[in-house]
């Protein structure tokens, strides 16, 4: 298995050198959409997790950019592997964007296998493979050919035409993880870290996304680098929560960096599970040379829902009146990440 680890890091890396052009769907709140960062991440942290996410964008620019996912992934461990232990999981998502409604729709299904370092470390390597179905519709868009020289007038032919309204593609991808976790997450307590980074390579067989035969249009390489982490401050029932995600596509980049600060207002009994904890959070993240974005969340036992917006910075924003960006996450995790019950997902 560790040369199995071997080869998918040297696929990663061979494959981040190669040049892209394309950019793809993307979340403000990254640790909720933990598939759409990295396949390995699927079995990293949970038992069991699922997760619903929906964002809109642009709304006070143009029709707006939607998308919409649902996530799940889960250990196939048994109760307690000396070695390691395989996972998986499913990703589903619909994008539909702008005036000419672009909209795809994709499944993915994702493989991953963790390897235990020692008693708070782990090592996952993932794959996935999914299939993408992309369309457009050219009947809300308007052309420069279509102005008579005083006015538009939609009885004009455009002369524009496509071959094709849609396309159809395998898309895979691979990844690497490292967790690493330690302490408890009870207020007497609260001595927990749990660290998770990654990195990971998507589009990897480059398909074809053109309309035309024209010129060929494949999804070039998207490469991500990713960490989240969550740090209790000892005797207290304050955690800090830091995120860092970095995504580059062809000429494009992205660059976003954050925290959340978690309150636990109440606590889950420690062995019974009869007393559900809960907690607040509230933070910040900023998207370079794109937007600052306002995060918050509320935890209650197994169950998570999170809310941002995302105020823009960019070029755009007067036109946007910096507007940008507002999304919902609900995520139900298994066991409680508050204690009461037993997790094969933590470390021996």
């Amino acid at each position: 298995m560790k040369r199995i680890l071997l080869i998918v890091l040297i696929v990663n890396v061979h494959l981040i050198v190669n040049n892209c052009q394309a950019q793809d769907i993307h979340f403000s709140q990254t640790y909720f959409t933990p598939l759409e960062l990295n396949p390995a991440n699927a079995g990293a942290e949970f038992d069991l997790r699922a997760g619903l996410n929906y964002r809109t964008q642009w709304g006070s620019v143009t029709e707006p950019f939607v998308t919409m996912m649902a996530g799940y992934d889960m250990n196939f461990k048994s109760s307690k592997p000396k070695v390691g232990y395989f996972a998986g999981g499913i990703n589903v998502f619909n994008d539909k964007a702008g005036d000419s409604k672009m909209n795809q729709t994709q499944a993915n299904l994702a493989v991953a296998y963790h390897l235990y370092l020692n008693d708070k470390n782990t090592l996952g390597a993932g794959i996935q493979g999914g299939y993408f179905q992309r369309a457009i519709d050219m009947s809300g868009l308007t052309w420069g050919s279509q102005y008579n020289g005083q006015r538009y007038d939609d009885q004009i032919a455009s002369g524009e035409s496509v071959a094709a309204t849609s396309v159809k593609a395998i898309d895979f991808s691979s990844g690497l993880t490292w967790t690493y976790r330690k302490g408890e997450r009870y207020m007497s307590g609260n001595d927990q870290v749990l660290l998770i980074g990654g990195l990971s390579l998507q589009h990897v067989n480059n398909p074809k996304t053109e309309y035309n035969n024209i010129k060929d249009d494949p999804l070039y390489y998207r490469w991500i680098g990713h960490f989240h982490g969550i740090i209790g401050v000892p005797n207290s029932p304050i955690s800090f929560m830091p995120a860092v995600v970095y995504l580059h596509q062809g000429s494009l980049s992205e660059v976003l960096v954050g925290a959340n600060f978690a309150y636990k207002f109440k606590e889950a009994s420690k062995y019974t599970g009869n007393m559900k904890g809960a907690a607040i959070g509230l933070g910040g993240q900023y998207r370079l040379k794109d937007a600052f974005v306002i995060t918050s969340f509320i935890e209650i036992s197994n169950y998570t829902i999170g809310v941002s917006y995302d105020l823009n910075t960019s070029d755009l924003s007067s036109a946007s009146k910096s507007y940008g960006a507002f999304e919902v996450a609900l995520r139900y995790v298994y066991p409680s990440p508050f204690g009461g019950s037993k997790s094969s997902a933590r470390f021996r």
